[in-house]
């Protein structure tokens, strides 16, 4: 257990008392020890820093810029030692990334960044305050999430868990925070982005001359592990729901691989708690002739039925089964891919939103990951770029932390790889639009309920891989029945485009 102290450190070209009464009434503890370096610029940051680390009280040492602006009540230092406390990580700090490429600039792949800053600027001309958020990804609360690299910023190491200073070759004051994270990372220490305590940057960072030659150098140092990136844990809780209600639920498949269906009903299975449901398999007959095995290993299976009804068309099969074979009495629909494989509890999870905000929900959705950990899917976004042309974007693809990991209202679609609607609704908004062929009219059913007054809804906590699809000659998708998708959607639009509420889901670049 730490003590309830710490040592802050910064350099500064004069004193500085007004930034030192910011630091000790913003840090919600009693005894902070504060170090104070007057540096005109004879002294790289390297050097005031292992001075820092050499001359401090406390094994808790903070580093900082001297023009950041900390709140009262997020109580910054609390935060920072309790961090240490219940953590075996050496160095935190406020961003970061799990990449680095062989430039050795840490925003090369702003997907793969972690942390959100505030920064604000003074307009010499007006004296206004222009303030705005560099969100690099989601908000993870009290968790601190790993990564290769911590910014200068502001940022905490343990002086008994680090295992290298900084390097003093590294001259000025560019480059010291990424080779000094990097470096103890590369020895075993974990490095980490927080997000509960905030901060503002009453400045910008830019490059220069002394900046590229401190690049080129950590480049030469480094350049047998450039590039580099670490594959982060899938982030999920393994939840434990108990609701008092569980209306009757109808997950309808369509079978494209016998070794991929019972993968997704075994993780259904295994991960739920949730007892009320029935799933419908339809078969695509592109692979008829596995259809007696995977019936042969269900058919005990009460809650599983095999509807008799085949089309080419995922639209019609879907409408065909909601319509004639779902049980009259089923109040939820669950449309399911049968390369999903939840990791939680997720229908548990819809459900108990869905009773507590019944009137309010459209369709619900859940964070899909990639079998490499990246995100495949967090919420769909529409945009139209400067050419007037719209583009359809999956939130935090590809990246690993870019997402909500909460309950986000009012996104503009969720996939229909995994959606949750009502049966009343998908009766009352006439079901998917059965003029799609094969894409999109997940997207324009989305759009349907906003019209219709509802809101989509991503639920960031419960999480499902994503296996790629294994695509047949004949189970491909048809680039021209895409491209005649894609204008049908386009269509919608168009006439809609009155519509306010749609309207306030389209972001125009």
């Amino acid at each position: 257990m730490e003590t309830g102290s710490l040592t802050i450190v910064f350099s500064t070209r004069e004193e500085n008392p007004g930034f030192i009464k910011h630091l000790e009434e913003t840090s919600g503890i009693h005894s902070i020890e504060i170090l104070q370096f007057i540096n005109m610029g004879e002294y790289s940051l390297t050097e005031i820093y292992n001075k820092g680390l050499n001359e401090a009280k406390n094994d808790i040492i903070v580093f900082s810029h001297d023009d950041i602006i900390l709140d009262k009540k997020d109580k910054w230092a609390e935060k920072i030692l309790s961090h240490f406390n219940k953590s075996e990580f050496g160095i935190i700090g406020k961003a970061g990334t799990t990449s680095l490429t062989e430039s050795g600039r840490w925003w090369d792949e702003p997907h793969l960044m972690v942390g959100e800053v505030w920064h604000q600027q003074t307009d010499p001309n007006t004296g206004k305050i222009n303030k705005w958020e560099n969100k690099y990804s989601g908000n993870f609360g009290n968790r601190i999430i790993e990564t290769i690299i911590i910014d200068g910023l502001f940022f905490a190491v343990h002086r008994r868990r680090i295992k290298t200073h900084f390097d003093e070759d590294f001259k000025g004051f560019h480059f010291y925070d990424i080779d000094f994270s990097f470096a103890n990372h590369l020895s075993g220490v974990k490095i980490g982005v927080v997000f509960d305590f905030g901060i503002t940057h009453k400045s910008i960072g830019i490059t220069n001359q002394q900046w590229e030659m401190n690049r080129a150098k950590f480049v030469s140092k480094w350049k047998s592990f450039l590039p580099y990136s670490i594959t982060p844990d899938i982030i999920y809780n393994n939840f434990k729901i108990e609701l008092s209600t569980q209306p009757k639920l109808a997950v309808i498949m369509r079978r494209h691989n016998s070794g991929s269906l019972l993968r997704c009903i075994n993780s259904i299975s295994k991960t739920t708690s949730y007892e009320n449901y029935k799933i419908y398999i339809a078969d695509n007959k592109f692979n008829h002739e596995e259809s007696e095995t995977i019936e042969d290993i269900l058919k005990e299976n009460k809650n599983i039925i095999f509807p008799d009804y085949h089309d080419k068309s995922i639209v019609k099969t879907y409408n065909y089964i909601v319509q004639n074979h779902v049980d009259k009495d089923a109040e939820l629909i669950l449309f399911c891919e049968d390369n999903i494989e939840l990791l939680n509890d997720s229908l548990s999870r819809f459900v108990e939103i869905y009773n507590d905000r019944k009137q309010l929900i459209g369709t619900m959705g859940l964070r899909l990951h990639t079998t490499n950990n990246k995100i495949y899917h967090a919420g769909i976004s529409l945009y139209v770029d400067n050419s007037n042309r719209l583009r359809i974007s999956f939130s935090g693809n590809g990246s690993y932390y870019s997402y909500n990991p909460g309950i986000q209202y009012y996104v503009t679609a969720i996939t229909g790889s995994f959606m949750l609607v009502s049966k009343e609704l998908f009766f009352s908004l006439g079901g998917f639009a059965e003029y799609y062929q094969e894409a999109f009219y997940d997207i324009e059913f989305n759009l349907r309920a906003i019209v219709f007054g509802r809101a989509n809804c991503f639920v960031g906590d419960a999480v499902a891989y994503y296996h790629t699809p294994l695509v047949k000659e004949n189970d491909s998708c048809n680039n021209e029945n895409f491209n005649k998708d894609f204008q049908k959607l386009i269509n919608f639009i168009n006439q809609n485009l009155n519509n306010q509420n749609i309207m306030q889901h389209i972001h125009f670049l």
